[in-house]
């Protein structure tokens, strides 16, 4: 098969996907606004069905099935989906009641994020999907809230200088987070210290961050996976109900302020215009037409091209891409002694442990080839295309 060949049914595969991508989104916009979405009778639903589990939305739009003519197997399948979201998150919620228990009889300050904070911003919380939990720790007490997991039977999956990823069987994850944002995102140091600026709950152990800084948190969580690997149709779902439920209640001269501070208010305006376009009947343009494609092939988690061509950006080697696999086998000192502990006042011992990290990657061959090949493709054209649309939607 020739390269013209290639390019034409990549071509064909897109325009599939972004078409089916925006009947789920129609039919998505349906579930929030309480209406039977207008698509042509002849959809693919089994398609519509494989896009919305890629993008985590599946259980959300397991209840609309009733309202189409559905095979029965597609049906069936839409049903199991509610039932193991629904299932996941009583297990989810569980979970957090325990684990705020013992971090607070170890006396850990605590603070939950993220999906547990915006599903219950959502008309009906088990709708959405959540993979991990995630809780933020006093940095302090890091490693014993870690033991804490451990104790409870959870194995450590890995570990750098943000959090660290737990997970017990059957499906309960964790992310253990010391900081909140890595040093190149958006909002990196308007977070640095937020752990002085949290408000404890009921004189508890267990605290929170004010509305105004939630909202801009969450905001900025989106703005992390859309600049690295892209971010899913979850996300504008998630925004559509952060600006229903939790927008309102906030202080908008102090929330303004703290978006400026962040550097996030030009991403919020774009992004709260996109959420408009989809589910609020506002008129599209080219920037959030090119936002709704970009999400819609992202998937719930990303593309790998999507990664490299932003890594490349993001690490200022666009002209020497030699330089971006040298930081890559070579981190920096503090990024090291998150992973090698034991290099902590021990500086002198860095250039051996570069060497351990080498020999372990041995293990991983097949994905650093994986990324080798991902970042020779990052053509000029790609890099220049990308580089425009991140400024245009603010980032």
């Amino acid at each position: 098969m020739n390269n013209s060949t290639n390019q034409s049914t990549e071509q064909q595969k897109t325009a599939s996907c972004l078409d089916t991508g925006r009947k789920l989104i129609k039919i998505i916009d349906g579930i929030i606004n309480n209406k039977k979405a207008d698509i042509p009778e002849n959809t693919d639903f089994s398609r519509v069905m494989k896009l919305a589990y890629a993008h985590r939305v599946s259980g959300m739009v397991a209840y609309c099935a009733d309202k189409y003519n559905l095979p029965e197997e597609t049906k069936n399948r839409f049903n199991q989906e509610l039932f193991k979201t629904a299932a996941r998150h009583t297990a989810q919620e569980r979970e957090v009641e325990e684990l705020s228990k013992e971090f607070s009889n170890e006396k850990i300050e605590h603070c939950f994020l993220k999906g547990l904070k915006i599903s219950s911003l959502y008309d009906v919380p088990e709708m959405r999907f959540m993979l991990d939990i995630d809780v933020y720790v006093n940095p302090e007490k890091f490693q014993d809230a870690i033991k804490v997991m451990e104790n409870r039977g959870y194995e450590k999956i890995s570990l750098d200088e943000k959090d660290c990823s737990l997970s017990k069987k059957p499906f309960l994850n964790v992310d253990l987070h010391r900081e909140l944002k890595y040093d190149f995102d958006l909002g990196y140091d308007f977070y640095k210290n937020v752990y002085d600026r949290l408000v404890s709950i009921d004189n508890s152990y267990e605290k929170t961050m004010t509305k105004e800084e939630l909202y801009v948190y969450l905001l900025s969580h989106t703005a992390h996976h859309f600049s690295t690997a892209g971010t899913g149709i979850k996300s504008v779902i998630d925004h559509y109900y952060i600006m229903k439920n939790l927008a309102p209640e906030c202080d908008e001269s102090i929330l303004n302020e703290y978006l400026k501070e962040s550097g996030l208010e030009d991403f919020n305006e774009k992004f709260s215009k996109l959420t408009k376009v989809w589910f609020m009947g506002e008129e599209s343009d080219t920037v959030t037409e090119q936002m709704a494609d970009y999400i819609i092939l992202s998937g719930a988690y990303g593309t790998d091209i999507n990664y490299y061509v932003n890594g490349v950006l993001r690490m200022g080697m666009s002209e020497n891409k030699k330089s971006y696999f040298l930081k890559r086998l070579f981190p920096d000192y503090k990024t090291m002694c998150f992973r090698y502990p034991v290099l902590e006042n021990k500086k002198i011992l860095l250039p051996v442990f570069w060497g351990v990290r080498i020999l372990s990657s041995v293990t991983s061959a097949g994905r650093i080839k994986n990324e080798a090949s991902g970042i020779s493709s990052v053509d000029e054209i790609n890099k220049n295309k990308q580089e425009e649309f991140l400024k245009n939607v603010g980032l």
